[in-house]
């Protein structure tokens, strides 16, 4: 059956529960109400069920009609509460060996410590610093490439930019007023608009969304050592503007053994709220009015204003029953159990009809990017880390290290065994500088009496195998002498030294393509939130200028995407192809400016636009001979189409007049001169025919001439003069010789 899409609409997706909107919840008054307002008049007529949905899409808590608040209980919310508390110990379950791990190299990379009993207590417990290495090393490199000055994000164009003339009705050409050329969409315009919203979402980014910059900087230190992290974006009411939060593996429950994030039948995030929190929500609407019980762990027990933990979790239900189950968003508290909110997880732009007005498909609205770091062959949810490589490496490096630390100690300190011989009453002996001690001997020396346990100190050969195993997981965090600043050996050249650095990042270019790749996919999120939500009449201050923006430039905007280039991620690859591109600007084939331009971006200078002159006026003299050049070859046009006109009007009329001859030779019943006219007046649309090939090829130069070497008219034979002249024919045999004076009827 073929489906039909529901008519567009911009219902408000579901609020996350740690944000409160404004009175009962409902979208803001500038964007849904709006919307609706506009296509009212338009929206074809709906069925109940699609009703239905739509109603449910603008709820703030679907909640509310099924909650019995007198008996606090409901069949079918009992039902959903347990199935989804149920199924999120199944997902917990699948990763519960990740997230064990999980904290094991986040204390690694953290330096944490335990003391230890082994050798002997408060022994040795040096942790080698390779992973907190190689994550500092990598957001080093990833930070400031990602977010270069105040650019972030780039809007991007589809198909050419030549701009759309406008038509001219009389000539079918371009329409010119006052010798300029008129547009439709001037030449460029994709590009200004493109600018425009990648300046503004650059703006959103770094300035209105103040939490995202910071976010970025700390996930890109995180995502290294576990592999895999999460971003939510949403609009927030209460701020007028978009969300982005960064949620942490630990804190986003998927099922390990899912296909892949974006289709895992259900994504679970955890978070807390205090009690006051919860009344607000309850007050507001938000959260249905019941006791949701305090979490059961010692925190709870001992304080009364400890949060209680709830889970949100992204899935589908079917909740009318009619066989397919729509996505939504439940939450409810994770230890008592108890459910809190039911949110719409669709829009109704999203939902497919078939032709009997049954649901066919919904599309999920999508809240969470997940940025993976390297792809893991066990998992397609949760990738793999420096934690995951480098931690085994990592704790044979401290095993070796804190051994050879023990034995030095060893060394260093001494003991052994104290003969018979020897008698020392005092005890433990210590001396002062210069002292000496009376101690009483059975004779022989006092050396003969103490052994000393031999204690050879760190092993030579245990140092090899620490610098081996540190070399090799430098190899796999590509963290070499020359990444981290450290100046190459004297006799190696520039160009060597640019090899190994080129060499050297090629599994960061691979992970930082991948970190790029999901920042697309975020910023194409918030594209589509201000598509929904801007303002429609909106703006920020860039620099000293105001810059105005609306709802509708996103509208006609073909998307975003960073600005950032995989393949250049340090400075000197930026300059290298600068300097190669150098040597084309005074190249005739290249574009001199623009070059110039990408060598001032390179070198990171701000407003690079500022430095280049502006280009100079063109000579009004140049300017009005190339105008003169211009009116004359229209005009030679213009001439040449006239006498093709004109030489087929002429033509017309002799055929016409060769048809009257033709007329009176019939009446006067002469076979000869009958045949004689009949030859003339078919060479004459040989002639005609000829004439319009002629005028209408391809091949004909200016004036209607043929072109050289194009094709020729065909030749048309010659005529004998006719039998006896008669008068009845001079007109006509006047017309075929091309006498003036017989072009008359």
């Amino acid at each position: 059956m073929s489906a039909t899409l529901a008519p567009p609409t911009a219902p408000l997706p579901g609020l996350p529960p740690s944000l409160l909107p404004k009175g009962n919840g409902a979208a803001p008054p500038e964007t849904a109400e709006d919307t609706e307002a506009a296509s009212e008049s338009q929206k074809p007529a709906e069925s109940e069920h699609a009703a239905l949905l739509r109603k449910w899409a603008r709820m703030v808590n679907i909640a509310d009609e099924f909650f019995d608040r007198e008996g606090d209980t409901n069949a079918e919310l009992d039902k959903l509460q347990m199935r989804v508390s149920r199924e999120y110990e199944v997902d917990k379950q699948s990763c519960a060996d990740y997230l064990e791990k999980y904290q094991k190299w986040l204390d690694f990379a953290m330096q944490i410590t335990e003391e230890k009993t082994y050798p002997w207590p408060r022994a040795s417990n040096v942790i080698y610093p390779l992973l907190s290495s190689a994550a500092i090393q990598f957001a080093a490199r990833a930070y400031p490439s990602i977010i270069r000055d105040k650019d972030v994000v780039k809007g991007q164009i589809v198909g050419d930019d030549k701009g759309t003339p406008t038509p001219d009705p009389a000539t079918g050409g371009q329409l010119q007023i006052n010798g300029q050329p008129q547009w439709v969409s001037p030449p460029g315009a994709k590009k200004i608009k493109a600018d425009l919203v990648g300046r503004h979402m650059s703006w959103q980014l770094l300035t209105e969304q103040e939490e995202w910059e910071p976010q970025t900087d700390r996930m890109l230190i995180v995502l290294p050592i576990v592999g895999t992290m999460f971003r939510k974006s949403f609009f927030d009411p209460n701020l007028k503007r978009n969300v982005s939060e960064t949620v942490v593996a630990t804190r986003l429950c998927v099922n390990y053994h899912a296909r892949s994030f974006e289709t895992a039948p259900r994504k679970t995030e955890i978070f807390e709220l205090y009690p006051w929190q919860i009344e607000e929500r309850i007050r507001s609407g938000i959260y249905l009015d019941r006791d949701y019980g305090a979490d059961t762990d010692e925190r709870s027990a001992e304080d009364e204003d400890s949060p209680v933990t709830f889970l949100e979790q992204h899935r589908r239900y079917d909740l009318d029953d009619d066989g397919y189950a729509e996505p939504v968003i439940v939450t409810i508290a994770r230890d008592s159990g108890k459910l809190a909110r039911i949110r719409a997880g669709w829009e109704m732009s999203g939902v497919e009809w078939t032709r009997d007005d049954r649901i066919r498909r919904i599309e999920p609205v999508d809240y969470y990017t997940k940025f993976g770091f390297i792809p893991s062959p066990a998992s397609c949810v949760y990738d793999i880390g420096f934690g995951h490589l480098l931690f085994p490496i990592n704790e044979a490096i401290n095993t070796s290290l804190n051994q050879m630390f023990d034995a030095g100690h060893l060394q260093n300190v001494g003991g052994g065994f104290i003969g018979s011989g020897l008698s020392i009453n005092t005890g433990a002996v210590r001396f002062q500088v210069g002292e000496y001690k009376p101690v009483n001997t059975m004779g022989g020396n006092i050396r003969d009496q103490v052994f000393t346990l031999p204690f050879p100190g760190p092993s030579q050969v245990l140092f090899a195998l620490v610098q081996f195993l540190v070399e090799a997981g430098k190899e796999i965090a590509a963290v070499k002498d020359v990444m981290v600043g450290d100046m190459p050996g004297d006799n190696t050249s520039g160009i060597t030294t640019l090899a190994v650095i080129e060499q050297g990042l090629k599994v960061y270019s691979a992970i930082h393509k991948r970190i790029l790749r999901s920042l697309g996919y975020e910023f194409r999120k918030l594209f589509r939130l201000n598509r929904l939500y801007l303002p429609l009449e909106g703006g920020w201050m860039d620099g000293d200028e105001w810059k105005s923006i609306t709802r509708d430039d996103y509208a006609k905007s073909a998307g975003v995407a960073p600005v950032s280039d995989p393949q250049m991620v340090t400075d000197m690859q930026r300059l290298g192809r600068a300097q190669f591109l150098m040597q084309f600007k005074d190249d005739p084939l290249f574009d001199g400016r623009k070059i110039r331009m990408a060598i001032l971006d390179a070198a990171l200078i701000p407003d690079a636009e500022g430095f280049l002159a502006q280009q100079p006026p063109q000579d009004p003299k140049v300017a009005l001979k190339g105008r003169e050049l211009d009116i004359r070859e229209a005009h030679e046009h213009a001439e040449a189409f006239l006498r093709k006109r004109h030489d087929s009007v002429t033509m017309i009329k002799d055929i016409a007049q060769a048809e009257l001859f033709l007329a009176q030779a019939r009446k006067l019943d002469n076979d000869a001169q009958l045949g004689w006219v009949e030859q003339h007046l078919e060479r004459l649309k040989l002639e005609y025919d000829a004439a319009a090939a002629s005028s209408a090829g391809s091949d004909t130069g200016e004036g209607g001439s043929p072109a050289p070497g194009g094709a020729q008219p065909p030749a048309i034979p010659g005529m004998a003069p006719p039998p006896g002249n008669p008068a009845a024919l001079a007109g006509l045999s006047a017309s075929m010789a091309g006498q003036p004076g017989a072009r008359g009827p």
